[in-house]
């Protein structure tokens, strides 16, 4: 998406979260002072029960003069309603009216709250979604830095965003950080940084911190904060995990419906995106996520609610026992590596269906680092002269090196073709974490599956395969599948049910002999 394809559009909504943050905040006007810029009026907004509270979020929007308002309603649907770090649909958006919806967003794509948008800019290798506004901006040459107000603002969104600029990875991070610090208002910088948490906010991050119970045989913490900004839960969670035993916290606060829940997570064997869904349906990032518990899913006919925060305390410790003990951890790879015996589970084959292949090094350069978001779990790679790409037949994407692709396929120089969102769903599945992402498309060739065989069980307990760094996981769910090739049985790993019963097919075994 462009943005000056907005400009067809006169009466636009610009949306940020209920819950806006410095990088939401930023990035929403970025977007606001481009179409001021073009003679638009367009009118940047947020939803839910709160106003921002934060200390240094009301003095950015007051000391920046950004135009952003706390609204329950659009008294006139909008023709182009536009999200901003977050996507329509969302558990922490509001839903508003618009003709046509779009998002620009820096989180993981969900595939179902974008099937009905008209536009997406979705990046989900991005620090801040304010460097995805900035990025788009600097394409249609759009003069940042001669707005100071705008300046400060983006990068105080990075900065926000990335744990102080501690956790950028992204080259384009790095690019809009070093572009705009010599450009920002310092003195701002300094009250947004030093200003953080009111007396109020500070007393309560303390008492939370206080009544904070954890687990030390599964390393967790769970604390609730007094009613109060959920920036300020990021804070308690940031917190807790500092604690020399503790690898996974909770911080939440009851509203309106249910609680506001900020997990985090500094273990491999964890990532925080999938904890707060199992918690809540929510979401995030590896080692950052949040979500909300509603009330319905707490499953008491009649609640007290005076007693309602300690309720939801009582179904976290017991969901987050149920997470650790209810999972199968595998440590593949190597020599200590852990192999579950699959021998005599049923065999199966692949069907000769056509799939797509591409080597990396055709569109990265070597060396560089990529991650990789697969059905089962993100990888995170170098790229290699001898790393390939594999789109599956729903385009899904996995890697594997040429000896193994060659082995269970025939390679055809025919290009694979797919559809513009094909295409596009399968270059968001592969993100440069040092460089500016490339598109795979026009590289992609066609392979034809060999008729390989693997070993499978139908999984009934949650189910983690490491990969061998032990830094990232094939994540399967109770009904997907855990594999490993008859050639290799220590080449194991996971397939969702859909995929693996759309691409296999269970055969007899010749028992002669």
């Amino acid at each position: 998406m462009e943005l000056k394809a907005l400009l067809q559009f006169d009466r636009i909504v610009i949306q940020c979260h209920d819950n806006p943050d410095a990088d939401a905040i930023a990035s929403g006007y970025g977007v606001f002072t481009y179409l001021r810029a073009h003679g638009k009026q367009p009118r940047l907004i947020y939803g839910g029960v709160h106003a921002v509270q934060k200390s240094n979020l009301k003095r950015m929007v007051e000391r920046l003069h950004i135009p952003i308002e706390h609204v329950r309603e659009l008294e006139e649907e909008p023709e182009l309603l536009l999200t901003v770090d977050c996507q329509p649909g969302e558990g922490n958006v509001q839903r508003f009216p618009g003709r046509k919806t779009a998002a620009i967003d820096h989180h993981i794509t969900r595939k179902d709250s974008l099937s009905g948008l008209w536009a997406g800019e979705i990046r989900d290798n991005y620090g801040a979604c304010a460097t995805i506004v900035w990025d788009m901006l600097r394409k249609e040459g759009f003069p940042v830095t001669e707005n100071r107000s705008l300046t400060t603002a983006l990068y105080y969104g990075l900065f926000m965003d990335t744990c102080k600029l501690q956790e950028i990875c992204q080259l384009m991070d790095r690019t809009m950080r070093d572009m705009l610090e010599m450009k920002c208002d310092d003195a701002a910088l300094d009250e947004f940084r030093t200003h953080n948490l009111t007396t109020e906010e500070l007393q309560i991050v303390g008492r939370a911190l206080a009544g904070c119970s954890c687990d030390e045989k599964y390393r967790f913490a769970i604390a609730q904060a007094d009613c109060c900004d959920p920036n300020l839960l990021g804070i308690i969670s940031d917190q807790m995990l500092e604690t020399d035993t503790v690898d996974t916290c909770i911080a939440y606060c009851m509203q309106a419906g249910g609680a506001k829940l900020s997990v985090r997570s500094c273990s491999n064997e964890t990532r925080a995106n999938d904890l707060a869904g199992y918690l809540a349906g929510g979401g995030g990032h590896e080692r950052k996520a949040g979500g909300f518990l509603a009330v319905g899913l707490l499953k008491y006919d009649t609640i007290d609610p005076s007693e309602l925060g300690s309720i939801v305390r009582r179904f976290l410790d017991a969901r987050m026992k149920d997470y650790f003990q209810g999972q199968d951890l595998i440590h593949a790879g190597g020599e200590s590596g852990t192999y579950p015996d699959l021998s005599k589970e049923p065999l199966y084959q692949k069907k000769p269906l056509e799939i797509g292949y591409v080597r990396a090094a055709d569109v990265y350069d070597v060396g560089t680092r990529i991650k990789i978001r697969m059905l089962e779990g993100d990888r995170v790679e170098t790229v290699s002269e001898d790393l390939y790409f594999i789109i599956g037949v729903k385009h899904e994407v996995y890697i594997n090196t040429y000896q193994k692709l060659a082995e269970n396929n025939e390679l055809l120089e025919k290009p694979y073709v797919l559809s513009p969102q094909e295409a596009q769903d399968v270059e968001d599945a592969v993100n440069a974490v040092q460089e500016e992402d490339r598109q795979l498309s026009g590289h992609i060739r066609t392979c034809i599956p060999r008729h390989s065989c693997v070993r499978g069980y139908r999984l009934e307990r949650r189910t983690k395969v490491f990969h061998p760094d032990g830094r990232s996981y094939y994540l399967g769910e109770p009904g997907d599948y855990l594999v490993s090739r008859v050639e290799d049985p220590s080449d194991l790993y996971i397939i969702r049910r859909d995929v693996f019963e759309w691409t296999y097919e269970r055969i007899t075994e010749d028992t002669d002999g």
